[in-house]
C-alpha cells in the first residue's frame, strides 16, 4: 500500500510551492523511519532526492507556520534530512548513479546561501558519508569542484564544527591519490595549515590528518607553505590525546621525509619538538605511538645538531626499552631511531659503558631486514676503531648470524653486511682468526651477485683483502683461481676508482700464490691492470703496478701486447701527480723485466723514459735502460740528442760518479758525445769536469769504464769551444794521469788522442799536461813499441810543441826520445815513423837551440837512414829536417857543424838518387843539401886509346888537377898505345866543389922528356847531383903539327861523387 505513495509525493517534492515540498518531505520521512529497504530503494528512484535538496537550509523564520504545524502534530523538524540521511545509508544509493547525481547538487550547497545558512554544513556532512569508502565518489566530488568550494569554505572561518567536519571530509577525499593532482588542493593545503594554527582543538586534529594524506605527495612537500604546518604540528605532540600526538607524527614524519632542511626547521621550532618525543617514549603510550616517535627521533636524528643536544642522550635509555620490548614494529623503529643517534661520536661514547652488543647481535635474524640493516648499522658504528667491541661482537656470533642471512639477503642488507665485515677486519686480531676465514667464499659469492651496488663491492673487497693480505689466510683459499680472478677482472673496469684499486689490490694478494701467476685466467686480468697503471691516479697505479709486478715474469708478451710498454713508461715519465718513489721503482722493475725477455722491445720504450730510468736505485732497471738506450742509439743516431735534451748526460755521470753500471754508462755517454750536434748541446760543456774527477777518482777501478770516459773526453775535445773551456784543464790533467796509471796500448791511444784535441786548440791546455808531468809520460811513450802509441805520442809532443809555450819544457831528452822512437822501429820493423819525424821538425823549426846539442847530432844517423828507407812523406819530413839544420850550420861551432855535417853526408847517395825519382816539390831541398854536404870526388881513369906519336914509343901517364889544389898521377904505361889505368884519385871536399873543374892532361914520358899526347877539362856539378859520370873523352892535341888523319885520341874516364873515401883521398 505504502509504495503507492512514494511517486506522488516525489511529484510533490517538485512543487512550487514550499508547503506542499515540506510535507511531502514529512511523508516520505515517515515511509522512510517505518518502511524498509525495498520502500526506501523505490524513494530513492523516484528522483525525490533532488527534492529533498532544496528544502536543506532554511531558516525558521521562513517558514514559522510550517514549524509550528510540525511541532503541533510532533513532525520531524527536518524531513528532508532524514529522508537524505536514511537513504544514504543504502550502498546502492551511494554509489552509481544515484551519486553522481546527487554529488554536484550537494556540492553546489557548499556555497553560501544567504536564506539557506544550513545548507554547507549539512552538505558537507552528507559528502563525507557518500565519499567514505568510496574513491569513485571522492573523484566525482573533485571534478565537481568540491575541493575549491571546501577550501573557500574554510577561509570563511566557519564554526568550530563544520570546521572540523570540513577537514575530516578533505582527509578522506585525498586518502584518495588521484584528488591530489589537482590544483585545488594546494589551497586546501593552505587552509588546513590555517585551521593547524587558529582552529579547534578537533579541527586541528582533523586538518593534521587531513595534512597527513596530502603530505604523501612530493609535490606538495615541497611547497614553501607546507613549512607553515611544522610549529602547530610540534605543538600538538605535546597533547594529551594519543590521537592528537599519532596525528602530528604521522604528519611530521611525511612532511620532513628526505628533506633536511625541514628537519632543521624542525629542530629550530618552538617547544623542543625531542624533548615531546622523549616525554612519548618515556610514557605508557601505546607501542604504536612510541613506535611513531621513535621513527620521527630517527628522522631528527639524521640533522648533527639534534644529535648533539643534551635532550638527545635522554633518549638511548627509552630507545633501549622500545628495542627489548617483544613489538617487532616498536624494535624496528627504535634500533632505527638509536643507529642514527649514533652518527654522533659522543653519543657513540656516552653509550660505552653501556652493552648493548649481544642485544645488537641478536636482532641480527629473521627476515625484517630494516630491522637487520639498522642493527648491523649500529654495531658497525660501534665498533669503529674499538677492537674490544668488535672482538665482542664475533664472540657474540655476529659472523655466523650475518652468513646464516647473506645466501637471501637484499642486495642492500649484503652491501650492509660485506660493510660490517670490513670494519670487522679493520682489526689484524679478527681478521687473521679462523672465523675471518668462513667470510672468504660467502664474499666472493656475493660479489658475483646482479645488480651488487657499488657500495657493497667498496666494502666486500676490502673485507676481502683485510683477509688476505695475511699469508696464513691465503694459505687456507680453496676457491680455484678461475673462481676468484673471473669476478675480481670487472672490479678492475669498475667505474668506481676505490673498487678498480681494491680489486687490484686483491688480486696482487691472490698472486702472491704460484698457482695463480700460473693460471690461464691471471692472464685475462693483465689489459685491466695495465689500463690502470697508466690512469694517473697514484692509489689506483700502486695497486696495479704490484698486481702487474708478480705476473709480467709469466705472462710478459700479454703485458706487452695489452700496451704494458707505452703505460708503464707513462708512469716512469709522469711528473702529474708525482709518482712514490716505490710506485716509479716497481714500474721501472716491471719495463726492465719485459725488456730482459725480449730485447725487440728496447725500441717500442720512449727515450725519456729510459732516461729516467737510468735514476733507479736497482741496477738491473739501470743496466736494462742502458742496454735499451745503446740499442736506439745505433739504430737511430739521432735519438742522441733526444737523449741529451732528457738528461741523459746528467743521469750518466751520475752513475760514474757513484761507481755503477759504469762500462755500459760510459759506452753510451761516449757515443752520445761522439754525435756533433749533442756536442753542441750545454750539457756537454759540464760534462767534461766530472768526467775528469770520474778518472783521477781512486775508487774507479773499472777499466772498460776509464777507457769510454777517456774516449768521452776524446769526442767532446773534438768541439773547438769545449776544447778551450775552463774545465778542459782538469781533463788534461786527468788524461795525463791515465798515461801515469796505464800501461795498455788502448787506452794509452786513446789518451793521447783526446790530449792532442785538448792541447791543439788551447795554450792553457798545453800549459796543464805540461805541469801534470805530461811531457816526460809523453816521452817515455814516444818510444813505446806500439806503433800507434808511439805515433800519436809523437803528434801530442809536436801540438804541446808547436809553439813556444812549453820551450821551458823542451830538452834534449825529448829529442832523444824522438830519435829513439826513431831508430826502434826502424830497428823493429825496418819502417820509419813519419809521426816521429813530423814532431822532430816542429821541435826544430821552433828551438834552434836545440840544433846544437849532442841529442840533434846523433838524431842525424836516423834522419838519414829514414830518408832512405821512409815513404815519400817521410823523405819530405827528412828533407826538411836537414835544410832546417843546414841553415844552422853556419852559426854553430865549427866543430858541431863539422860533425853534423859529415854524418849528414851518409845521405849523399840517397839525394841523387832523389834527384832522379823524387818529385819536384823535392828538387830544391835536395839539390841545396847537396850542394851543402861534404863529400868524396872520385876520378877513376881506366884506359886511353889512339896515343900512338910520329916518333917513338908512348910511354903514358895522366895529370889530373881540381881547381888549384895538387895534381894527381896515373903510373905510366910503356910501349902501349892503349894503355889501360884502372887507377882511381879521391878528393875529400868539406863543401862541394861546385863549379869547378877537373883538367886531365895525358903524357908520353922518355929519357928525352915528357910529351903531351891531349888535354881534356870535365864539369864536375853535374856529378854532385848525379852521383856517377862516366864516358869516353876525346883528347885535345896541343899542336897542329900532327896528323889531322890519324884517329882520334880518347880517355875513358869515370867520375862519383860521394860521401865514400878510399885511402888515396886528399882533402881540396
Amino acid at each position: 500500500m505504502a509504495m503507492h505513495f512514494v511517486d506522488p509525493l516525489a511529484v510533490l517534492l517538485k512543487s512550487d510551492e514550499m508547503i506542499d515540498r515540506f510535507f511531502a518531505a514529512q511523508a516520505m520521512a515517515s515511509l522512510v523511519c517505518h518502511g524498509n529497504g525495498v520502500i526506501n530503494l523505490a524513494i530513492a528512484n523516484s528522483g525525490a532526492i533532488d527534492g529533498l535538496l532544496t528544502l536543506i537550509g532554511y531558516l525558521e523564520s521562513k517558514m514559522p507556520n510550517l514549524i509550528a504545524l510540525s511541532e503541533e502534530f510532533s513532525l520531524v523538524g527536518n524531513p528532508e534530512q532524514v529522508v537524505l540521511d536514511c537513504l544514504f545509508q543504502i550502498d546502492d544509493v551511494r554509489v552509481g548513479s544515484f551519486a553522481r547525481k546527487t554529488i554536484p547538487l550537494l556540492v553546489d550547497l557548499l556555497k553560501p546561501i544567504p536564506d539557506r545558512p544550513g545548507a554547507p554544513p549539512y552538505a558537507v556532512r552528507l559528502l563525507t558519508q557518500i565519499a567514505d569508502g568510496n574513491n569513485s565518489n571522492k573523484l566525482l566530488m573533485a571534478e565537481a569542484g568540491a575541493l575549491e568550494a571546501l577550501s573557500k569554505y574554510l577561509s570563511l572561518s566557519p564554526q568550530d564544527l563544520t570546521e572540523a567536519t570540513i577537514s575530516e571530509l578533505l582527509r578522506i577525499l585525498f586518502t584518495n591519490p588521484e584528488l591530489l593532482r589537482y590544483k585545488q588542493v594546494i589551497n586546501c593545503m593552505d587552509q588546513l595549515v590555517a585551521v593547524l594554527h587558529l582552529g579547534s582543538r578537533s579541527a586541528r586534529l582533523s586538518a593534521a590528518r587531513a595534512l597527513s594524506q596530502l603530505f604523501d605527495a612530493d609535490n606538495l612537500r615541497d611547497l614553501e607553505s607546507s613549512t607553515q604546518a611544522i610549529q602547530p604540528l610540534a605543538d600538538m605532540l605535546n597533547a594529551t590525546l594519543e590521537c592528537e600526538q599519532e596525528a602530528a607524527l604521522s604528519a611530521l614524519l611525511k612532511l620532513t621525509l628526505d628533506s633536511t632542511l625541514k628537519v632543521a626547521m624542525l629542530a629550530e621550532v618552538e617547544g623542543n619538538p625531542l624533548h615531546s618525543l622523549c616525554k612519548i617514549l618515556s610514557s605508557a603510550a601505546s607501542w604504536e605511538l612510541k613506535s611513531d616517535a621513535a621513527e620521527l627521533c630517527c628522522v631528527m636524528f639524521g640533522n648533527p645538531r639534534v644529535r648533539e643536544m643534551p635532550t638527545a642522550s635522554e633518549c638511548i635509555e627509552p630507545l633501549i626499552l622500545l628495542m627489548q620490548s617483544n613489538q617487532e614494529t616498536a624494535v624496528e623503529s627504535g634500533i632505527c631511531a638509536f643507529e642514527r643517534l649514533l652518527d654522533d661520536d659522543q653519543q657513540v661514547e656516552f653509550t660505552s659503558d653501556n652493552d648493548f652488543v649481544g642485544m645488537l647481535v641478536g636482532l641480527v635474524s629473521g627476515s625484517n631486514y630494516r630491522l637487520i640493516e639498522a642493527s648491523i648499522s649500529a654495531l658497525i658504528k660501534l665498533g669503529k676503531d674499538r677492537t674490544p667491541r668488535k672482538l665482542d661482537m664475533v664472540n657474540a656470533g655476529i659472523i655466523d648470524n650475518c652468513l646464516d642471512i647473506l645466501p637471501t639477503a637484499p642486495n642492500s642488507l649484503c652491501s650492509m653486511i660485506a660493510e660490517l665485515f670490513r670494519v670487522l677486519t679493520n682489526s689484524s686480531a679478527i681478521s687473521k682468526s679462523s672465523a675471518a676465514t668462513k667470510i672468504i667464499e660467502p664474499l666472493f659469492m656475493v660479489l658475483i651477485k646482479k645488480d651488487f651496488g657499488l657500495l657493497g663491492q667498496h666494502s666486500a673487497l676490502q673485507a676481502l683483502v683485510n683477509i688476505l693480505e695475511k699469508p696464513q689466510s691465503l694459505s687456507t683459499l680453496k676457491l680455484s683461481p678461475s673462481q676468484v680472478i673471473e669476478p675480481l677482472i670487472s672490479f678492475l673496469e669498475s667505474p668506481s676508482q676505490a673498487i678498480q684499486q681494491l680489486g687490484s689490490e686483491l688480486l696482487s694478494h691472490l698472486l702472491a700464490q704460484e698457482h695463480f701467476k700460473k693460471d690461464i685466467t691471471t692472464k685475462s686480468a693483465v689489459t685491466p691492470l695495465v689500463q690502470l697503471a697508466g690512469i694517473r691516479i697514484l692509489s689506483l697505479q700502486q695497486t696495479a703496478i704490484n698486481a702487474l709486478e708478480k705476473i709480467s715474469l709469466n705472462w710478459p708478451k700479454a703485458v706487452s701486447d695489452a700496451g704494458g710498454i707505452f703505460e708503464l713508461s707513462k708512469v716512469i715519465i709522469q711528473d702529474e701527480p708525482l709518482p712514490s718513489e716505490a710506485l716509479w721503482e716497481s714500474a721501472a722493475s716491471i719495463l726492465s723485466t719485459l725488456l730482459q725477455l725480449n730485447t725487440e722491445y728496447y725500441l717500442d720504450v720512449p727515450v725519456v723514459a729510459l732516461v729516467r730510468m737510468l735514476r733507479s736505485s736497482l741496477d738491473n732497471t739501470i743496466k736494462v735502460a742502458l742496454n735499451a738506450l745503446i740499442v736506439q742509439e745505433k739504430a737511430d743516431g739521432s735519438t742522441a740528442e733526444l737523449m741529451a735534451e732528457v738528461g741523459a748526460i746528467d743521469a750518466l755521470l751520475d752513475l760514474l760518479r757513484s761507481h755503477r753500471c759504469e762500462e755500459a754508462s760510459g759506452r753510451l755517454l761516449e757515443a752520445l758525445f761522439n754525435n756533433s750536434r749533442v756536442r753542441e748541446m750545454k750539457a756537454s760543456k759540464y760534462a767534461i769536469a766530472p768526467l775528469a774527477h770520474y778518472l783521477l777518482d781512486p775508487q774507479t777501478r773499472s777499466q772498460s769504464g776509464r777507457l769510454l770516459a777517456a774516449l768521452a773526453l776524446g769526442d767532446l775535445s773534438q768541439h773547438e769551444g769545449l776544447a778551450r773551456a775552463t774545465d778542459s784543464v782538469y781533463a788534461c790533467q786527468a788524461l795525463v794521469g791515465l798515461l801515469v796509471d796505464q800501461t795498455k796500448d788502448e787506452m794509452q791511444t786513446v789518451a793521447i788522442c783526446a790530449l792532442q784535441n785538448f792541447v791543439v786548440r788551447s795554450r792553457t791546455n798545453r800549459r796543464a799536461v805540461a805541469e801534470a808531468g805530461g811531457v816526460s809520460v809523453i816521452q817515455e811513450l814516444v818510444q813505446s813499441p806500439n806503433a800507434e802509441v808511439a805515433a800519436h805520442a809523437s803528434m801530442l809532443i809536436k801540438f804541446l810543441f808547436s809553439n813556444h809555450t812549453l820551450q821551458e819544457y823542451v830538452s834534449n831528452e825529448l829529442i832523444k826520445s824522438l830519435t829513439a822512437a826513431l831508430e826502434s822501429e826502424l830497428r823493429s820493423t825496418s819502417t820509419v815513423n813519419e809521426e816521429v819525424l813530423r814532431t822532430i821538425h816542429v821541435i826544430f823549426a821552433n828551438f834552434q837551440k836545440l840544433h846544437i846539442s849532442e841529442a840533434t847530432t846523433l838524431c842525424i844517423p836516423h834522419l838519414v837512414t829514414s830518408l832512405k828507407l821512409g815513404t815519400e812523406a817521410a823523405q819530405d819530413s827528412v828533407l826538411t829536417i836537414l835544410c832546417l839544420l843546414r841553415r844552422s850550420w853556419s852559426s854553430m861551432p865549427l866543430d858541431v857543424s863539422k860533425s853534423q855535417a859529415t854524418i849528414a853526408a851518409d845521405a849523399i847517395p840517397t839525394l841523387q838518387m832523389l834527384m832522379k825519382t823524387c818529385p819536384p816539390s823535392f828538387h830544391e831541398r835536395v839539390e841545396t843539401l847537396l850542394n851543402s854536404l861534404p863529400g868524396c870526388l872520385t876520378v877513376i881513369v881506366n884506359r886511353a886509346s889512339n896515343l900512338k906519336q910520329a916518333m917513338g914509343g908512348t910511354n903514358a901517364y895522366c895529370r889530373l888537377v881540381i881547381g888549384n889544389g895538387p895534381a894527381r898521377h896515373t903510373e905510366v904505361v910503356s910501349h902501349n898505345t892503349s894503355p889501360e889505368w884502372k887507377q882511381g884519385f879521391t878528393w875529400a871536399f868539406d863543401v862541394p866543389p861546385k863549379g869547378q873543374k877537373l883538367h886531365i892532361h895525358c903524357r908520353s914520358k922518355s929519357t928525352f922528356g915528357k910529351t903531351s899526347l891531349g888535354r881534356v877539362t870535365i864539369q864536375i856539378d853535374k856529378v854532385m847531383s848525379e852521383g856517377v859520370y862516366s864516358g869516353v873523352f876525346s883528347l885535345c892535341r896541343e899542336t897542329n903539327k900532327e896528323n889531322k888523319d890519324a884517329p882520334s885520341r880518347t880517355l875513358e874516364v869515370e867520375i862519383t861523387w860521394s860521401n865514400r873515401t878510399t885511402s888515396n883521398e886528399q882533402h881540396v
